[in-house]
């Protein structure tokens, strides 16, 4: 069974505009806060943001040990709609290339934000049926080859509302604003945080990473 999450579009403007190296009393700063009111309109109206998870018993090995001894595997995509990919790429091609990165990491951030809300209610939802998650585990990582992306998208099949993401030939999602990753769920496993920590995520090409770590999101 296919499930939605319920999350709210969150974002944080300074964090923004720190992660772009863009100093407070600046006249980029000045320009940047003006225009970004209607940049933030725009990725509200059009991002379209879908996140979905599914819950199976384990049955087919993935060849992670951490997950494979696990009873459950939560299967989990997040995605935006090929709408805000074009107001993205329309606003650099037009040369309005501040506007741009600003749009891109704002949807960047609130991508992630919703996926980390998503994340939390999996948790709590599998914890009722006295199970516990294992740490998130991404195609394309150490663990896990990148060919993996199939059969994890293949469990949305059917679900029209997810209908537009699909894989490019080299098993990379489109639009290339989605997530698609799986945990372990097991009533052995000790209970740990769900919160994504970038700083000990291999996948340092990722689109939501926040360089730096921590330090640098917050």
């Amino acid at each position: 069974m296919i499930y939605h999450a319920d999350v709210s579009i969150q974002y944080d403007r300074d964090r923004i505009f720190r992660r772009l190296r863009i100093e407070a009393g600046t006249n980029v700063h000045h320009y940047a806060a003006a225009s970004f009111p209607a940049l933030a309109e725009i990725a509200e109206t059009r991002l379209q943001m879908v996140h979905a998870y599914t819950v199976q018993k384990n049955f087919q090995p993935v060849g992670i040990p951490e997950v494979d001894s696990c009873a459950y595997l939560v299967t989990c995509l997040s995605s935006c709609s090929e709408e805000i990919m074009s107001a993205i790429g329309g606003l650099l091609e037009q040369g309005d290339f501040l506007e741009g990165y600003i749009l891109n990491d704002l949807v960047n951030e609130i991508l992630f934000n919703a996926s980390d809300q998503m994340n939390r209610q999996i948790a709590a939802a599998m914890k009722t049926l006295g199970c516990h998650l294992t740490r998130r585990f991404s195609p394309g990582e150490e663990e896990l080859g990148l060919e993996y992306q199939a059969p994890l998208l293949e469990s949305f099949r059917g679900e029209q509302a997810l209908a537009h993401v699909r894989l490019t030939e080299s098993y990379m999602l489109y639009p290339e604003k989605s997530m698609l990753y799986l945990f372990g769920a097991d009533g052995s496993n000790p209970e740990i945080s769900v919160e994504h920590d970038c700083s000990k995520c291999p996948n340092v090409t990722c689109f939501f990473r926040c360089e730096g770590g921590p330090a640098a999101c917050s």
